[in-house]
């Protein structure tokens, strides 16, 4: 055990990636899964504590910091992962493709294992820059797409170093100062609107919230993940937003009113976009902006139960979610077409396809028996009886804004299973490959596991020994709830289905609006900037050619500068000087006086 304590997981996942160039295909997808397997068996052995140190820049940095929210999410980024590895495996993909998967995925788990914000920074720009790479390997659409995602996880980690420098500014300049203390990150405070705002939080949850993709920054999560090859997908569904969330607990352990309701916002608006889309993978990449809000309403709320829900949720999530890229990833090898409405009924010609679908479209929109169910219960009980709304809103808002997100989960599922296996001609399809059913075939049963046998989420769960109150997910009042909700997405869906469903291919986002923003904004204000230097570089030339000619021939300089009248007195006085600027002084006195005069301001400057 106490050489668990000194390992930090993501050694083993990069050690990984550092062996698959020497290794044959087969060999390098195997070691990938056993080196992420090797993390979800050291996440349940190691005991909780600190791991290794090590001082950079003055700061002790904590490479290993073991919890009970650590531990989760080792627990799931090495169990899925493991998944995903296998999952490219059988869409043969290859040791390239391998080795930058292992890339992205080890500095996600030295991300939310270290334990002060400096160490998770660099495991956060790290997993940017290798999931950057790992997007363009896939070349085409996916190149600029991923110029995209670069600029947007550049920005949002510059932002969260700023937001971390102030708290530090704050602080204190101490070695310890950026360790994980529970007090998340607070620090020039000030009034804004009459409400006391922390400066240093306020910039650290933008740069977070880029990564979680909340409203108005999320443009270019829809825009990434369908782009890459299906295997890609399955990966980029995972580990980034999850890491942002496990970073907006680390900045707001104690909950953020602000954090809540974006959350819910978020609920609402991924929901309402994947309505929209008739591609399967931008459909499911905006719920990816939906479920992160539930995670995000659980942990703004600050209870023990949000707190427990929110990861639950996440947990969860990375199961569901994780199983229908790999659904729609089927279909697409198979069809090699993205668009529901570019194919027929797929009906049950492919119905291992068909199953993995239901399973994983059952969780995310949270039917009994079923992991989303859970989970999803929770984050509603958190907000429907712990959470404390702001004075000027009514006490139920957050509650309400959850149960819309969740009727535009279930109406957009209803679509995604109507026009993908029941609309139109049917059509014979190959269905997944033997591999592909294996690999999704555990993960539904996890989400099918922890639906019914709550009791093994519940034991890894951090914060749910402090929740104060008997949970019992299966309850009348649940049971109804979720019949309800399920029957108003079937209602939005029959409602909206021939005039706005049938005719939406995507939609208009914020991104039409900012994106032409920033390209002519950008464009004037370089324009602009040299213009400017253009301007200043022509009159520095002309100042430069006008000393030099003066140098060359300064009586002719001066000439021009005098008045008039005294002109031909000043010629018959060069006249009678030759070589000399007409002056009293000659050139050599001139740079005698000149010396002088400037070793004197010298000595005044030292002495003043």
């Amino acid at each position: 055990m106490e050489a668990l304590s000194s390992l930090q997981p993501a050694l083993l996942v990069l050690f990984a990636a550092l062996l698959v160039p020497v290794l044959s295909r087969r060999l390098a997808h195997a070691v990938g899964v056993v080196s992420l397997l090797g993390v979800v068996v050291w996440a349940v052995l190691v005991p909780d504590g600190i791991g290794p140190t090590y001082t950079f820049m003055g700061f002790e940095l904590i490479l290993l910091s073991v919890d009970d929210f650590t531990r989760l999410m080792a627990i799931i980024f090495g169990g899925f992962g493991a998944a995903a590895v296998a999952y490219a495996y059988y869409a043969d993909t290859d040791r390239r493709h391998l080795m930058w998967g292992l890339a992205y995925v080890g500095p996600s788990i030295w991300t939310v294992t270290v334990g002060d914000w400096l160490a998770l920074l660099i495991g956060w720009e790290v997993m940017a820059i290798a999931s950057t790479v790992f997007v363009w390997l896939s070349g085409g659409a996916a190149i600029r797409a991923g110029y995209r995602y670069a600029i947007a996880h550049g920005i949002g980690g510059s932002l969260l170093l700023g937001g971390v420098v102030l708290y530090l500014v704050s602080a204190g300049a101490d070695p310890t100062a950026l360790h994980f203390d529970g007090t998340g990150i607070t620090g020039f405070e000030t009034a804004i609107a009459g409400t006391t705002v922390s400066l240093a939080a306020l910039l650290a949850g933008l740069g977070i919230g880029v990564n979680t993709a909340m409203v108005g920054l999320h443009t270019w999560l829809p825009d990434t993940y369908p782009r890459p090859n299906v295997a890609t997908s399955v990966f980029l569904a995972c580990y980034t937003t999850k890491s942002a969330v496990y970073a907006a607990y680390r900045a707001f352990p104690d909950g953020n009113v602000l954090l809540a309701f974006m959350g819910a916002s978020m609920a609402i608006y991924g929901a309402s976009y994947a309505l929209a889309q008739k591609d399967m993978r931008r459909l499911l990449s905006y719920h990816i902006q939906s479920q992160v809000g539930f995670m995000l309403a659980g942990i703004g709320i600050g209870t023990s139960l949000g707190i427990a829900g929110g990861f639950a949720h996440l947990f969860n999530h990375i199961l569901y979610k994780g199983l229908l890229f790999m659904a729609a990833g089927i279909l697409i090898l198979q069809l090699r077409k993205e668009k529901l409405n570019e194919f027929g009924a797929i009906g049950t010609s492919a119905p291992i396809a068909l199953g993995l679908f239901l399973v994983g479209a059952l969780s995310i929109t949270g039917v009994p028996g079923f992991n989303g169910f859970i989970s999803k219960g929770m984050v509603m009980d958190a907000a429907d009886y712990q959470f404390v709304a702001p004075g000027a809103l009514p006490a139920d808002t957050l509650l309400w804004m959850l149960y819309v997100g969740s009727v535009g989960t279930f109406a957009s599922f209803i679509k995604f299973g109507y026009y993908a296996f029941l609309d139109g001609e049917p059509i014979e399809s190959t269905d997944a490959n033997l591999g592909h059913a294996l690999v999704g075939g555990v993960v539904a049963a996890g989400c099918i596991v922890y639906g019914v046998y709550y009791q093994g989420l519940f034991a890894i769960l951090p914060e749910i020994g402090n929740v104060g109150m008997e949970l019992d997910p299966y309850s009348t009042s649940h049971l109804l709830k979720a019949v309800g909700l399920a029957a108003g997405g079937l209602v939005v869906f029959a409602v909206l289905k021939r005039p706005v469903l049938d005719s939406l291919h995507g939609g208009t986002d914020v991104d039409r609006i900012y994106d032409p923003v920033a390209f002519f904004g950008t464009r004037s204000l370089s324009g602009g900037i040299g213009g400017l230097y253009n301007r200043v570089d022509d009159a520095v030339v002309r100042t430069g050619w006008s000393l030099v000619g003066t140098a060359h021939d300064p009586s002719r300089r001066i000439r021009a500068l005098l008045p008039e009248h005294w002109r031909e007195r000043y010629d018959q006085r060069v006249e009678r000087t030759p070589g000399k600027t007409g002056g009293k002084l000659g050139i050599g006195h001139t740079i005698y006086v000149a010396t002088g005069v400037l070793m004197l301001a010298l000595g005044l400057a030292l002495f003043i």
